[in-house]
């Protein structure tokens, strides 16, 4: 039995938890945390997907953690909405509680914001709304502030403009680089995202019951 086998048998998942799905398009660094604490069973939810929109070494992590993991690109002259309307169909068949967007590059559009209203995570290396968008580390550098940090919001039409669920400060140095900065920042990303997800599964619940 090879290695990977080995690891995914370790780990039986709780089919009572609520499910998440998680979207990537890199290494998935914040996802293999999630999925470390989800079998830790300090992250409250059972991932049953991974999907990537482009070719990805995250894809083999989740399926090193027994966590189905699929390529799901755009095709050809396909138009966002298009692209999300498709992955939206493909997203409800696992019925997901939450959908996680850990380092997922593509904006979502409608089709996906209306398929799962307010169940649209991600996690962004600023204070929002201070830094929207790419290269949040380097706007902070350029614009001199003192501390930056990380915010766990909800998606909406916007970019990182959607409701703020949780954030953590970090310090910016005086020698600190786009790259010191981000590397600081991501270590704080991985100890709030499961904290921040949790969190709201219960809200999730709570609203459910009422």
């Amino acid at each position: 039995m090879t290695f990977l086998a080995r690891l995914s048998r370790l780990w039986q998942p709780d089919i009572t938890l609520p499910r998440i799905v998680i979207l990537i398009s890199g290494r998935g660094s914040n996802m293999r945390v999630l999925l470390q604490k989800s079998r830790e069973r300090k992250l409250l939810a059972r991932c049953t997907l991974v999907v990537s929109d482009r070719p990805a070494k995250g894809l083999e992590i989740a399926k090193a953690f027994g966590v189905p993991a699929i390529l799901f690109a755009k095709n050809k002259g396909e138009s966002r909405e298009e692209f999300d309307h498709r992955l939206a169909e493909r997203l409800k068949q696992e019925n997901p509680d939450l959908v996680v967007c850990a380092g997922y590059l593509r904006i979502l559009s409608r089709p996906m914001l209306e398929a799962f209203p307010n169940r649209i995570v991600n996690i962004h290396p600023s204070l929002l709304p201070a830094f929207p968008g790419l290269h949040a580390q380097k706007q902070a550098l350029d614009y001199g502030v003192k501390i930056s940090g990380c915010t766990v919001h909800l998606v909406d039409a916007g970019v990182d403009t959607g409701k703020i669920l949780a954030q953590r400060a970090v310090p910016v140095m005086a020698t600190d680089t786009e790259e010191t900065l981000s590397r600081r920042i991501l270590a704080v990303e991985h100890d709030l995202y499961w904290r921040a997800i949790n969190d709201y599964l219960k809200q999730i619940g709570a609203l459910r019951k009422s």
